[in-house]
């Protein structure tokens, strides 16, 4: 089992382990990575799927696949209720190691 959610942690993104039920978050295992990612790459935003209050451009990121990074296009997430914010994933230096915040709800 703890295999299947990791495999599916990664051929999910990083940003799509938020749980759909509101004000539930499952944070993924850290993941670390030797050296900082490169500069986030520009993206085109598009209007979104639906009405503009039920979705959320969650930005593109790099990743770490264990040998090197890779991007993950942006894209939009449905607001699992009204009220709800989307915290982006970001990469944070912990004395040298750089360490993946994944993103999530946030009342």
């Amino acid at each position: 089992m703890k295999f299947a959610v990791i495999a599916s942690f990664f051929l999910l993104g990083l940003t799509q382990y938020a749980s759909a039920q509101p004000g539930v978050y499952y944070a993924p295992p850290s993941v670390y990575a030797p050296a900082p990612p490169p500069p986030p790459r520009g993206e085109v935003i598009l209007p979104p799927p639906g009405p503009r209050e039920a979705f959320v451009w969650a930005p593109g990121h790099y990743e770490w696949s264990g040998r090197s990074y890779f991007w993950v296009t942006g894209h939009y997430i449905e607001r699992p209720e009204p009220g709800l914010i989307w915290e982006p994933g970001r990469w944070i230096d912990r004395h040298g190691r750089w360490e993946w915040i994944g993103g999530h709800w946030r009342r």
